[in-house]
């Protein structure tokens, strides 16, 4: 190796400064024609990249984000370390718990009809150790949950789960900020003002149409029907009358407007009613406008109003046009816009059952205000929960526990949970349980948003497709009968081929 020549060096690679003078080569092994160009903008399919991902791989973005992976990964360790949390393994083989997914299940050999699960998360065990006096406690925890197929998911995934006892909603909120904090600076040099605002989960509908905004733009949704009540127009009687201020929306076509009606019409809704201002109101509602109301609502010259007439439907319509039309008029800026979202609700109804299920999971603890109503409306239940959102995606879920036996086994009733499903921690509860909660980071989202791609897919080395196959290793796969007959099973022929 030596110099380049004066006029040959090339500052825009990394060894443009040198050449190698070759004075022997031996060729350690022999590569085949790779089934695509293996450059940094690849033009390749997604399918094809995932069957030779050892070749993906290779591509210098992909070695950027698993590298940096790794990075975020030690920041995270590095500062729980210094806060006094311990790093436990908790077992991947657990018994059949039902925590808001399917469970991947492991038939037993040495036991006959018996099965193993995969872990969905850690969250028995955590709370196992709050109970022995782990006091604090973390892990890189690989979560297994047979899901149904959806862009955004994997079956395996990664989270940090971190659990504390004698602690409440604030302390866990401050930890959580000074881990991003440290992670930002330590990964991307970048600082990050803390404490995030918080809003909670009422408001966050109400505001932005979802449980999960992104403040990186404004336009919240705003209520109009006090505003248009002195108006003889039907529509604008309605249950909620709700709508969007667009500024410098005049830019969208008629078009654009059209197929957003088209929208509402399909979620149940009806036409959008709309108005322009330039140097007068034009629009569907441009004949009942006037000055009075454009300043009430804030509407200046070249902005758009958009509004929804319904039932409470009209939120989450609003909410996903929101964001549509963000991406519309690029309003997103830089940067990151963290906030935590709180006050969920303990319950939800099930749409396609109807019967009530607990909106994150059934160990959270019910707000103390809210206890009275677990018999009479469990509806109205506010839980000890909060969700960490980025840029309007969640990146981390968390609660305060139940740490009585009594008032879990009551949770379990309303869900119609089997609570011997749930033995081991119920007893570990009359042991001292002390008052306990946490949160779990997903790994894999916070990648993918700090590193600013669009796909899970893209942040894990050996991914599966959004239909949960292993393209690489052919999986899921056949396996032969002798191995069936070892875990005593066998499948029963179809009565109809």
């Amino acid at each position: 190796m030596h110099e380049r020549p004066h006029g040959q060096k090339n500052p825009k690679m990394e060894t443009g400064e040198v050449e190698l003078d070759v004075g022997k080569l031996t060729v350690l092994n022999k590569s085949r024609v790779p089934p695509f160009v293996v450059e940094d903008d690849v033009k390749a399919s997604e399918e094809l990249r995932l069957r030779y991902r050892y070749l993906d791989l290779r591509r210098a973005p992909m070695q950027k984000t698993i590298m940096f992976r790794h990075q975020v990964i030690a920041a995270m360790r590095e500062y729980l370390n210094k806060n006094d949390f311990i790093e436990i393994e908790t077992p991947i083989l657990t018994r059949s718990m039902p925590e808001g997914a399917r469970d991947y299940l492991v038939p037993s050999r040495l036991y006959p009809q018996k099965f193993y699960a995969l872990a969905q998360s850690p969250q028995m065990y955590k709370q196992l150790l709050m109970v022995a006096g782990f006091e604090r406690y973390y892990q890189i925890a690989r979560c297994m949950r047979d899901e149904d197929p959806r862009h955004d998911r994997q079956p395996e995934h990664t989270q940090i789960d971190i659990e504390m006892s004698f602690v409440d909603e604030d302390d866990v909120f401050a930890l959580a900020e000074g881990m991003f904090a440290h992670i930002l600076k330590k990964t991307l040099n970048k600082e990050l003002k803390t404490p995030f605002p918080r809003i909670t989960h009422k408001d966050a509908k109400e505001k932005y149409g979802t449980d999960k905004p992104d403040l990186r733009f404004g336009m919240e949704i705003t209520d109009f029907r006090e505003l248009f009540k002195d108006k003889d127009f039907a529509p604008f009687k309605k249950e909620q009358v709700r709508g969007l201020m667009i500024k410098g929306g005049s830019s969208l076509t008629r078009k654009k407007i059209d197929s957003m009606s088209e929208k509402a019409k399909d979620a149940g809704l009806g036409s959008i009613f709309w108005a322009k201002r330039e140097d007068t109101f034009s629009g569907s509602i441009g004949k009942i406008m006037d000055e009075t109301i454009a300043a009430a609502a804030g509407m200046e010259k070249g902005d758009l109003l958009i509004i929804s007439a319904g039932d409470a439907s009209v939120f989450a319509f609003l909410g996903n046009l929101r964001n549509e039309i963000a991406h519309e008029l690029k309003l997103h800026g830089q940067g990151y816009r963290f906030l935590w979202v709180y006050d969920f609700p303990v319950f939800e109804t099930d749409e396609k059952t109807g019967r009530l299920t607990a909106s994150h999971h059934v160990f959270t603890q019910p707000k103390a205000e809210d206890i009275k109503y677990l018999k009479t409306e469990p509806l109205r239940v506010r839980g000890r929960l909060y969700d960490l959102v980025c840029n309007g995606n969640e990146l981390a879920s968390g609660s305060i526990r139940n740490h009585e036996r009594s008032l879990q086994e009551q949770l379990f009733s309303i869900v119609g949970i089997d609570k011997n499903k749930y033995t081991m921690l119920l007893d570990a509860l009359e042991y001292g349980a002390p008052p306990h909660g946490g949160i779990a980071p997903g790994i894999d989202r916070i990648i993918m948003i700090l590193a600013g791609l669009m796909s899970l897919r893209g942040v894990i080395a050996f991914p599966k497709t959004t239909t949960a196959q292993g393209l690489l290793e052919g999986i899921p796969d056949t396996v032969t009968p002798e191995q069936l007959k070892e875990l005593h099973l066998k499948f029963e022929e179809e009565k109809n081929k």
